[in-house]
């Protein structure tokens, strides 16, 4: 019997070990800390806006989203040596924020190693993207090579709507500082799996009540709907229809805020105390959580700025609430707190294929 083969009854795989102490303790500090982290996020107001934002201008600079503080943190956690295992996964998204903080680092100072250390950033990431026919959209995809934890079994590489948008923005940000067409042409081609079907290949999912999605895990038969990756997909999308005057990306964000605007999205997405972090698919919905209900005010707020949309505004702050009042709160924890609670099994599996893979490195 080979070490690739099950033997009956419990117990891990022959010739495989139990993750070692250092693991398990590695894999809880990269949590801990995430957690100290997003605590300390939530700590400033989701609906402040820094002033060197400006969010129609053809120009593009201060990324939508951006605060002074959470940028910080953000490029410290992602260089900082509890995160050193998650980071030799060489996350797409990983990439996306490291390439804005430098971006933000140049706004700011105005220094040549910080604007050097961006364009390094998009042109790797520009080398790891591909062209493709997609359902005969000619398309630039960014791909993932990782199976997702929390989902089945699924196809690799993988697109994601949210890093499509990211590097979007990102790339025409490196064509109005160093002039190169190949960043304009794979910006406008990101557009693509947008207008792809899930099952053929692309992005394009559908809630619910019928209204058009743009997937962050788009796995045909498992699409769970998650409400901050099309959110974020959409700042991308806008960004490259106000720097190029892009038709598709225009297109693609008009019909994304008709989504987002629609009442019946809104309250699919509130539960009345907490935002979900996805809709479920064919599972329990996840919860938000005090972090993502941060995150989805400020998203929504930000979505209100670009289009003037004071319904958008008026959600996110009943999602500010949800954030700061104890009512909320206290019910929020409870969830994630139950939510968690019944996916331990999975934990432990999750803890088994870990040592599995340190053994089999």
């Amino acid at each position: 019997m080979t070490k690739h083969e099950h033997r009956s009854g419990a117990g891990p795989k022959p010739g495989r070990r139990w993750p070692s102490a250092r693991q398990i303790a590695a894999d809880a500090a990269t949590r801990i800390a995430g957690r100290v982290r997003q605590g300390a996020i939530t700590k400033g107001d989701p609906l402040h806006f820094e002033p060197e934002i400006e969010p129609n201008g053809t120009k593009l600079g201060f990324y939508h989203l951006y605060t002074r503080d959470s940028d910080r943190q953000t490029d410290d956690w992602l260089t900082s040596p509890v995160y050193v295992d998650e980071a030799e996964k060489q996350h797409p998204i990983d990439a996306c924020h490291r390439a804005i903080s430098r971006f933000h680092a140049f706004l700011r100072t105005d220094d040549e190693r910080a604007r050097a250390g961006f364009l390094a950033s998009a042109r790797a990431l520009l080398d790891s993207g591909y062209r493709v026919t997609l359902d005969g959209h000619d398309c630039f995809v960014v791909p993932h090579h990782d199976q997702v934890e929390g989902y089945r079994p699924h196809h690799k590489p993988w697109l994601a709507s949210m890093v499509q948008g990211w590097s979007a923005s990102l790339f025409l940000r490196a064509y109005q500082l160093a002039g190169d067409e190949r960043y304009v042409d794979a910006a406008r081609r990101s557009t693509g799996p947008f207008f792809v079907a899930v099952e053929r290949g692309g992005l394009l999912g559908q809630l619910p009540h019928g209204l058009p999605f743009y997937e962050k895990y788009p796995f045909p038969g498992d699409t769970r709907h998650v409400f901050n990756g099309f959110m974020s997909s959409l700042f991308g999308l806008h960004d490259l229809a106000r720097a190029t005057d892009d038709r598709a990306a225009r297109s693609l964000f008009d019909t994304g805020i008709e989504t987002v605007s629609d009442d019946r999205t809104l309250g699919a997405f509130d539960n009345g105390y907490s935002t979900l972090y996805d809709l479920g698919g064919g599972r329990r919905a996840t919860p938000a959580g005090v972090f993502y209900t941060w995150v989805h005010a400020r998203q929504i707020a930000g979505l209100s700025r670009i289009t003037g949309s004071a319904k958008l505004m008026d959600w996110a702050h009943r999602w500010r609430d949800y954030v700061f009042k104890k009512r909320y709160t206290l019910r929020s924890s409870a969830d994630c707190a139950l939510f968690r609670s019944r996916r331990f099994p999975h934990y432990v599996r999750r803890s088994l294929r870990m040592g599995s893979a340190m053994n089999d490195a």
